[in-house]
């Protein structure tokens, strides 16, 4: 079930009432863990692209960490901190985006298609400032 929590960090997997339930325990907001989600903007992620069948199969540590390929969640400036994170899910949503300029994870997109999460996507799309002061105060 994609709702369980089983783990210290979120899983990857997880949909919107298993963000809500994980964060909810951390005592965050639906506003603060969005905010906190905005880190995506930043950095990047392993893909199983170009990854051997082998490790495919097995998943392990050591195939995650020499995976060949990592790429960021959002491709514009993924070393700069800022809400264009927020920005690229709503053109995501709305079927806006180039190939290659997105590689989210499932946990992304629950935030953009689940409606009571998506309004704060769109407020922090629209005011870095809050988002800004959101993710500190989280």
């Amino acid at each position: 079930e994609r709702s369980v929590i089983d783990r210290t960090l979120p899983s990857a997997a997880l949909d919107s009432d298993g963000l809500r339930i994980f964060f909810h325990d951390l005592g965050l907001t639906e506003e603060e863990f969005v905010a906190l989600c905005g880190a995506h903007d930043l950095g990047r992620h392993v893909t199983l692209l170009g990854m051997s069948k082998e490790c495919l199969k097995t998943l392990t540590r050591e195939c995650l960490e020499s995976a060949p390929v990592s790429i960021p969640f959002v491709a514009k400036n993924p070393d700069t901190f800022s809400n264009s994170y927020f920005d690229a899910l709503l053109r995501w949503n709305d079927r806006n985006v180039e190939l290659g300029e997105v590689a989210f994870i499932p946990t992304d997109v629950a935030l953009v298609v689940d409606i009571g999460l998506r309004k704060y996507v769109q407020t922090f799309a629209k005011d870095e400032e809050r988002f800004f002061k959101t993710f500190k105060r989280a």
